[in-house]
């Protein structure tokens, strides 16, 4: 891993170590990561130890973060990642970092860490002002002292004044900005011919053996995982909840000290109507999309139903919803349009209002200022909470319980009548949703594929919070979906493929001419819209290798065959679209700040790579990194 460290800083240098700087709380519960002993070392570097708990902590905080991310995502799919290489050599740029700032006689003052900390909106009452009670409140809510919460927080303004100071040099000239401006603004658009595989379907046969034999070589797509269903008994603070009879006047005194935590943001209902148009568009694109949002501006307050409108002329993922957004908070769109809708009342309809995505009629459907809300309001959420935390304390007991009555034979049914527990069960599922299902710890999933239907697994199974006792009441082994199942779907992909390949290959033989610039006999000629370089062209499709040939080229002359999805195309430059000096003028200063913005992160990536090629790192359980 530490050649990966010194040769690959660009893939994950100050991007990730920073990551994991700059988010304010670290979340210093280990969850069910398990492994060596909170006395192991991880990793050296130069003389300072990386230790588990620092680990752990940096990779349950990579963990959650993922998560509240991308929900969805599967244990594979973390494996995929390999979060602890990464979490690892983020640790690793950190205490580089820190090393250097040691070296450099950097510090923090007291009032630069008071300061900074005060700037946090996190900390901050409903006026935008730092207050005690709220910085409390915050860190209780994490379980952090104020002491450790400012160390760890010093530390990344330190490892930030090293990085700043690293990139002091960077810069950017006008004309590296422009440059860099007309690349990504600039547009073309294509003369093609298009050899069409729809119009070699006919011609392309596939055969049973081909069908088999595409199944044998490919078994894995076809693969159906194990999959079990269970009853449970849920032994966490959530699963106690119910046994625990909060005081109605201690829910009432806990709202009155933590009133401010309850504090609701500004929220609007809204609906829209899109007419799409380029951020870097002509004066021409411009003020055509300006007449088409007119028109439909004078419709909607005319009195014509928005919903309807929307659906018929909106140019945006909405439309076919009536325009809906449902409800958001500020940070939530682009600022244009946020600034727009926080500043009407319900029922108005904006002014035309242009964002990146192009131009808006906006309808305010419904607002909520940000309020605290009365008891009566919370008091489901505020009980919940106190009884949740009452019956954290009863896990132990209530597992010891549990568990002496699973070994004295009784089944979890008769354990649920006497604990007053409730008995669950499951839909059907497999190891990769076993977490989201039914709450278990991914290490402990294996127990349950490990033992018969019927059989109640013999240990508690960590959960997020707790434990699992669980009696897998069905299961069933890996299994591979038949081929007569799939034959279909096989024989739909490979005829297409082979149709693909027909036409490639008619227009190869038909290349000598069509490059010599005779498309007598050709499929008709065609002509798309303006594109950028992003690979997507209408007619064509995906086609990087289409794209980067127009874009490289000053010449008007037939190119190809190049292959796409869609058949066989060959294709030349037509036209060439600028933007205007205009538009680099209004542009500019967002470009610069960007471009400088890249500079120094290069420079701190290189920056951190040269620590890492003078220091002496050493990464003791590598077994375990790589597990994760």
């Amino acid at each position: 891993m530490l050649d990966s460290i010194r040769q690959n800083s660009q893939s994950w240098g100050v991007k990730l170590a920073f990551a994991l700087i700059v988010v304010v709380f670290v979340f210093w519960g280990v969850g069910s990561m398990n492994g060596p002993s909170n006395s192991a070392v991880m990793a050296t570097v130069n003389d300072t130890a990386i230790m588990m708990p620092e680990f752990k902590r940096a990779y349950e905080l990579q963990m959650s973060a993922i998560k509240a991310r991308f929900p969805g995502i599967d244990e594979a799919q973390f494996k995929q990642l390999r979060i602890g290489q990464q979490v690892m050599q983020g640790l690793i740029a950190r205490t580089l970092l820190l090393q250097e700032a040691e070296r450099l006689g950097m510090t923090v003052t007291p009032v630069e860490l008071k300061t900074e900390i005060a700037s946090i909106p996190l900390f901050q009452n409903a006026q935008g002002k730092f207050d005690p009670e709220v910085y409390k409140q915050m860190l209780a809510a994490q379980g952090m002292s104020a002491g450790t919460f400012e160390r760890q927080f010093k530390e990344d303004l330190l490892t930030k004044k090293v990085r700043e100071n690293a990139a002091l040099s960077a810069s950017v000239s006008d004309e590296e900005a422009r440059d860099a401006f007309v690349y990504a603004s600039e547009k073309r658009s294509m003369d093609y011919i298009m050899y069409s595989a729809v119009d070699f379907l006919k011609k392309a046969t596939v055969t049973d053996e081909e069908i088999k034999a595409f199944y044998d070589k490919n078994l894995g797509r076809y693969a159906v995982p194990a999959k079990v269903t269970v009853k449970y008994l849920a032994i966490t603070p959530a699963g106690l909840a119910a046994t625990v009879a909060v005081d109605e006047a201690a829910a009432e005194a806990y709202y009155e000290e933590n009133k401010e935590s309850f504090r609701t943001k500004d929220q609007a209902d809204a609906s829209h109507i899109l007419i799409k148009l380029d951020e870097n568009a002509s004066e021409k694109e411009v003020a055509a999309a300006t007449a088409k949002i007119e028109k439909v501006l004078k419709l909607a307050r005319s009195g014509k139903d928005f919903g309807k409108l929307a659906k018929k002329y909106s140019e945006g993922p909405s439309a076919p919803t009536g325009g809906e957004l449902g409800t958001f908070g500020r940070g939530q769109m682009v600022k244009p349009f946020e600034d727009a809708v926080f500043s009407m009342k319900a029922g108005d309809i904006s002014e035309p209002v242009r964002t990146r995505f192009g131009l808006h009629i906006i309808k305010l459907n419904k607002v909520e200022k940000a309020r605290v809300p009365a008891f009566a309001e919370v008091k489901a959420d505020v009980t919940k909470k106190l009884a949740e935390s009452e019956a954290a304390d009863k896990v132990t007991p209530t597992l010891d319980a549990v568990m002496e009555l699973m070994l004295s034979g009784k089944s979890l049914e008769d354990i649920a009548k006497e604990q007053d527990l409730a008995l669950v069960g499951s839909p059907e599922f497999s190891r990769d949703q076993a977490q989201v299902v039914i709450g278990v710890a991914p290490d402990a999933v294996e127990e349950l594929f490990a033992v018969p239907a019927g059989t109640t697994v013999d240990t508690p199974l960590e959960s997020n919070d707790g434990y699992i006792i669980a009696r897998v009441e069905d299961s069933k082994p890996e299994s591979t979906m038949p081929l007569a199942d799939v034959s279909a779907s096989i024989k739909e992909q490979l005829v297409a493929e082979k149709a693909v390949e027909l036409a490639f290959e008619a227009a190869k033989a038909a290349s000598a001419k069509v490059l010599a610039g005779d498309v007598a006999g050709q499929p008709k000629v065609k002509t798309t819209p303006f594109v950028d370089r992003q690979g997507f062209v209408p007619g064509i499709g995906s086609a990087s290798d289409v794209v980067k040939a127009v874009f490289d080229t000053t010449e008007k002359k037939w190119m190809g065959p190049y292959k796409t999805a869609a058949g066989a195309v060959f294709v030349r430059l037509a036209k060439t679209d600028e933007p205007t000096d205009e538009a680099w003028q209004a542009a500019k200063g967002d470009v610069h700040k960007a471009l400088l913005e890249r500079k120094k992160q290069q420079m701190e990536q290189s920056f951190v790579k040269s620590l890492a090629d003078k220091a002496e790192i050493k990464i003791k359980n590598n077994e375990l990194i790589d597990q994760l």
